[in-house]
């Protein structure tokens, strides 16, 4: 698992993720994944290579989430694998972060602009 943190402007952090979000993956990112969204008012995460995510996944995201919205900042996913977003919105994941199909579409109804590729 990687993790790669693009600044796209103030307060506003692109986090993607590539590999598997399981425990060693987990693990892996966890500390960057923390200070992405300790460096953030808006955290976008790119999941469009994250082919599968655990349950370990889904607590590390939602931990960012709801340190994010403490401080009245937001995370919000796009370009899930499909498997992905179906495990996201069983679990009831998109009650608490919004997910979106594309990095355009998150920042759009961010009310932000696509910013650079």
């Amino acid at each position: 698992m990687k993790i790669e943190r693009t600044s796209l402007g103030p307060d506003i952090v692109l986090v993607s993720l590539d590999g598997r979000l399981d425990m060693a993956g987990a693990a892996l990112v966890e500390p960057d994944f923390k200070v992405a969204c300790g460096a953030a008012r808006l955290l976008l995460v790119d999941l469009s290579r994250t082919p599968f995510m655990a349950s370990i996944g889904i607590r590390l995201l939602l931990a960012g989430a709801k340190g994010l919205h403490k401080k009245g900042g937001e995370m919000r996913l796009f370009a899930c694998d499909p498997q992905v977003e179906k495990v996201l919105r069983s679990t009831g994941v998109d009650q608490l972060v919004t997910i979106h199909a594309t990095r355009d579409e998150a920042l759009a109804v961010a009310g932000v602009g696509s910013g650079p590729n």
